[in-house]
């Protein structure tokens, strides 16, 4: 069973979950939304901070968000969870939750192949940011003002995105190196056969230990290896990424 969560705090969020509720024949049960191998579910809280109660029969979590972003920058993003450093926004400190790579995937892969304007950059960001659970998750988010969270037809595409979309059984690679957004990672990614979990930005390289990728790759389902921005990736961290990759049996794609 796949778990949707919208927060009530969320304008994006919500807009997201109602366009599911019109365009899918979800039946109310316990509080609750149902629809084939689909939960939806609101909660009170910013989906960043909250608790989640979670059952066995719950296989992966998908959060609807709004995306913020201080360039203004207009975006469909999706992202894997978790902190490689101090958990300024939900989470722990220095760790992760488990990606999953499949469906992420598959929902920016289908957002990409279904939109045809260019005001939105579509892309991938960097793992970042809580709640800490344990179940597979991932974020898709609208960004950046009320403006874009209100389109009908771009909530028309994620809702689809979300449950419409073909999953594809590709390859699971860790992204490393490059800017929160991830450029040359998303752009190999729309031109290859190819998943992604987590992704390990330029940023926590100064400070992020070895243990901590072995950890993403432990996260990351069926890690067939590292896509690794070359230029994008300090020299510590290509020690480490050679050293997990040996030990492992494990590719590194460089671009």
């Amino acid at each position: 069973m796949i778990l949707i969560i919208a927060s009530k705090k969320d304008k994006a969020s919500m807009n997201m979950a109602n366009k599911l509720l019109e365009i899918y024949d979800f039946d109310e049960i316990n509080n609750e939304y149902s629809y084939k191998d689909y939960k939806l579910r609101f909660i009170d809280t910013m989906h960043i901070y909250t608790d989640l109660n979670l059952n066995d029969d719950i296989n992966s979590v998908i959060f609807l968000s709004k995306h913020s972003s201080s360039a203004d920058i207009k975006s469909l993003t999706v992202h894997a969870i978790g902190n490689f450093r101090k958990a300024e926004l939900g989470g722990y400190d220095n760790r992760i939750v488990c990606s999953d790579p499949e469906r992420m995937s598959s929902s920016l892969r289908y957002i990409k192949n279904n939109y045809n304007d260019n005001y939105f950059e579509i892309t991938f960001e960097a793992t970042h940011h809580g709640p800490y659970l344990e179940k597979p998750s991932y974020f898709i988010e609208i960004g950046t003002t009320e403006n874009e969270w209100n389109k009908n037809d771009i909530l028309d595409l994620m809702a689809h995105s979300i449950i419409g979309s073909n999953i594809k059984n590709y390859d699971n690679f860790i992204g490393v190196g490059g800017g929160h957004y991830a450029p040359k990672i998303s752009e190999y990614f729309f031109k290859n056969d190819i998943n992604i979990g987590h992704i390990i930005p330029k940023y926590v390289h100064e400070f992020i230990e070895k243990y901590e990728i072995i950890n993403a790759v432990d996260k990351t389902y069926k890690c067939k290896g590292f896509l690794m921005d070359n230029h994008g990736t300090k020299s510590r961290v290509k020690v480490f990424i050679n050293e997990i990759a040996d030990s492992n049996g494990l590719e590194i794609i460089k671009i």
